[in-house]
């Protein structure tokens, strides 16, 4: 049977098992990269009775086709336009959560510019819990329209806008296609050295954010696990 699967049985399936479950929207958003792959499998979906869950408004299906366009072809944003995406795409997954939103904010020498930061409202034990285990009281985020995969170089040049003093360690690096391996390891030099966590994201995990907004507290558990594993993995 070829059908959608829920978290609940996921899950279940995963800890029970020891293994990885890719149903329906895992394959299709593996396939996202390979267009007539990922094609190929929505004209199957097409002829099935059991048809692909989507989010459960307009807003987050509009989002995520926006996002599926632009893995297949990066030209169809601009840089600050990719910027306006992920912003929108943040403010409608954690709205009222994640707010005060600024674009562009600048420094006060006005040496050094980040593409967006926001605030974070008290409440919600995710959050909670991230602004008290990194002493933050502001989210950066960065984004990387590239061709390829981001490198460490882009995780150097936004290191240098977190430093504990101000209260501002955690930014959200997102780019098209996602980090390389040396990326990675750039970014656990910055944890492990400094206690800087500079999360990578792609537009896949976007798309998996909007996916599980419906769910209570489905977005901020898919953010813990990434943070979760990524510490884990963290090279003496």
């Amino acid at each position: 049977m070829l059908s959608p699967l829920s978290s609940a049985a996921k899950d279940w399936s995963e800890k029970q098992f020891d293994v990885d479950v890719w149903d329906i929207n895992i394959l299709l958003t593996k396939a996202i990269p390979f267009p007539e792959l990922h094609q190929g499998l929505e004209a199957f979906i097409a002829g099935n009775p059991h048809r692909l869950e989507k989010p459960n408004n307009d807003i987050g299906v509009d989002l995520i086709i926006e996002l599926e366009k632009h893995i297949r072809e990066k030209s169809i944003y601009t840089s600050s336009e990719y910027e306006d995406l992920c912003q929108r795409i943040f403010t409608y997954v954690f709205d009222p959560t994640l707010y005060g939103f600024k674009k562009q904010a600048r420094t006060y020498d006005g040496a050094n510019r980040y593409d967006f930061i926001c605030r974070i409202k008290s409440g919600q034990p995710f959050w909670d819990t991230l602004r008290a285990d990194f002493h933050t009281k502001a989210l950066l985020f960065e984004c990387k329209n590239y061709d390829e995969k981001i490198t460490a170089d882009q995780v150097y040049s936004t290191e240098r806008y977190l430093f504990s003093g101000a209260l501002r360690t955690v930014c959200f690096l997102i780019s098209r296609l996602g980090p390389d391996e040396g990326c990675i390891r750039a970014a656990q030099g910055a944890m492990r050295e400094s206690g800087k966590l500079i999360l990578l994201l792609s537009n896949l995990d976007l798309i998996e954010l909007i996916k599980l907004k419906p769910d209570d507290d489905g977005p901020e558990d898919y953010l813990d696990e990434k943070i979760w594993n990524f510490i884990i993995s963290l090279p003496r």
